[in-house]
């Protein structure tokens, strides 16, 4: 198969396809706050773990002519892997029928455009999968076209947790405190809590809870329904982050899947505090003279159009990356099963 240039050039689609995940709704695919894009000139992943700033000390005064005092260095793992590819390839079925009805450039131009965009969604769900399965489980393991890989980020066992009793028992069972003790892990371990995920199921078990609504009605003999908005507000007076609700899914393998448990509960820092990362490489197509991507633009997703000329006649958009969802503090993050 040959590039196929005469609509729209690799540089053009791949320009185009990278702008379209910036497009999508804020609430489609909301991990990505916490593994943030960052593309590297490399085929490999690198980062730190366990050497935080709570594992500094302080440093010593020191008397005129006193020699300094030795830093002692926290114990540290240098961690390193190789990005896996992740590709998509679509059919232009309609080419043929443009053709024969001598369609002008601009309806050609859109079928590219289209199934572009519909890559680099369809790209970026996959990594909600990894970025979800990186939270929940510390993990991302690979099984899939050939691909058995598994990265373990190393978070500790004591950040996996469960309540004493079920939030799904409303009567007995005590997710405010819970919560507390689980945000004084994070605080004792890393930077503490600036979130908390949950499904649209989990929080409706607090709404119905008993301490909860003992803390917002503490005189009601018969409580009514607590709001989501006094529930955030119970939240906040005990220090605990806001909560935000997340029933994300999509279809993998032809079914319909959640990309988070709804049972599970992840505790997480705010936003933007450098987690981890959704780290893409340089792919080889990238570097390709034929696809014409700047040098400060080769990493991250690539798409181009192709033509199979021999008999049966085929065009196809095809999309192609390294990418994966790192980790890089695992223990800034806390998972429970709830209910």
């Amino acid at each position: 198969m040959d590039i196929y240039t005469e609509y729209i050039t690799p540089a053009q689609l791949t320009g185009y396809s990278r702008a379209a995940l910036q497009d999508r709704p804020e609430n489609q695919l909301i991990l990505s706050q916490w593994f943030p894009y960052n593309g590297v000139n490399d085929l490999s992943y690198r980062f730190t773990r366990g050497g935080g700033d709570l594992l500094l000390e302080a440093a010593d005064f020191r008397a005129y002519d006193a020699e300094p005092s030795f830093g002692r260095r926290a114990g540290i793992a240098r961690v390193t892997g190789d990005l896996p590819p992740i590709a998509r390839q679509y059919l232009l079925d309609e080419f043929s029928n443009l053709t024969a009805r001598r369609a002008d450039d601009t309806e050609f131009r859109d079928l590219f455009l289209r199934d572009g965009a519909r890559i680099a969604r369809e790209i970026d769900i996959r990594m909600e999968f990894a970025r979800a399965e990186a939270l929940v489980s510390g993990t991302v393991t690979l099984n899939e076209r050939g691909v058995q890989a598994t990265v373990d980020f190393g978070r500790s066992g004591s950040h996996v947790v469960a309540p004493s009793v079920l939030w799904s028992n409303h009567a007995t069972s005590t997710p405010i405190s819970d919560l507390q003790t689980w945000r004084d892990v994070l605080v004792a371990d890393g930077q503490g809590a600036g979130a908390i995920i949950m499904s649209t199921t989990a929080m409706n078990h607090l709404l119905r809870n008993v301490e909860v609504q003992g803390l917002v009605y503490p005189l009601a003999s018969t409580p009514p329904q607590v709001t989501r908005a006094q529930l955030q507000q119970v939240l906040a007076d005990f220090g605990l982050p806001p909560i935000t609700v997340y029933d994300g899914q999509a279809r993998r393998n032809g079914t319909l899947q959640r990309f988070i448990a709804a049972d599970k509960v992840i505790m997480l820092p705010a936003n933007g505090t450098g987690l981890g990362a959704t780290v893409f490489g340089a792919t080889l197509e990238s570097q390709m003279p034929e696809y014409g991507i700047g040098q400060g633009d080769l990493p991250g997703l690539v798409v181009a159009a192709f033509i199979q000329r021999e008999t049966p006649v085929r065009v196809l958009t095809i999309g192609s990356a390294i990418a994966l969802p790192v980790l890089a503090s695992p223990n800034d993050t806390l998972v429970a099963d709830v209910y």
